[in-house]
């Protein structure tokens, strides 16, 4: 008689969650430019905007933008190599209106995406927002991000207004999702 496979659960997670660190700059810049690229395709024009996406000149941008203390940077990371696989920046809004805080970005790799990552990233928004009482909040997803607008959906965002917008000198039309309350 052969004796059946005994199954020990994995002690450590695939992927983990913290804080960013200006150390970060680079593979958030990585992430950013490879997320563009996929999620992006066939609603900004590739030689327009996408193939012209520097992971370089992103990382100089990020190292600016990580000294600000007044936001949310979290980056989510592969826990045996430590590469940054997806990041997420929120904070106050920046556009007049009611919601006090804003979902400024979730990007993730397409390899880590469906493990849970974009609702723990939710989850540390919104918890940090009720934190500093900012108890509504507001993001701004491309009106073509189908899979964005499912996503915000499927964690009780409702579908408020539209925006002409100018990403890279491409306009688009952006939605707001809202949660009024957190």
């Amino acid at each position: 008689m052969t004796r059946p496979l005994s199954y020990e659960p994995d002690p450590a997670p695939r992927f983990a969650i913290r804080a960013a660190e200006p150390a970060d700059a680079d593979g958030i810049a990585r992430v950013l430019v490879r997320s563009w690229r996929a999620s992006y395709r066939g609603i900004l024009p590739l030689d327009g905007v996408l193939d012209r996406l520097d992971v370089g000149e992103r990382a100089s941008k990020w190292r600016r933008i990580l000294r600000d203390d007044t936001c949310l940077h979290l980056v989510a990371y592969d826990t045996t190599h430590r590469d940054v696989i997806g990041f997420c920046e929120a904070g106050p809004r920046r556009r007049p209106g009611p919601w006090a805080g804003e979902v400024y970005a979730i990007y993730l790799e397409h390899y880590a995406k469906r493990h849970g990552l974009g609702r723990r990233f939710f989850g540390e928004v919104t918890a940090w927002l009720y934190a500093r009482h900012m108890r509504s909040m507001i993001v701004w997803v491309l009106e073509d991000n189908h899979h964005a607008r499912r996503f915000y959906e499927a964690l009780g965002g409702r579908a408020a207004h539209q925006a002409r917008s100018i990403v890279s000198g491409h306009p688009v039309i952006e939605r707001a999702y809202v949660w009024d309350r957190l």
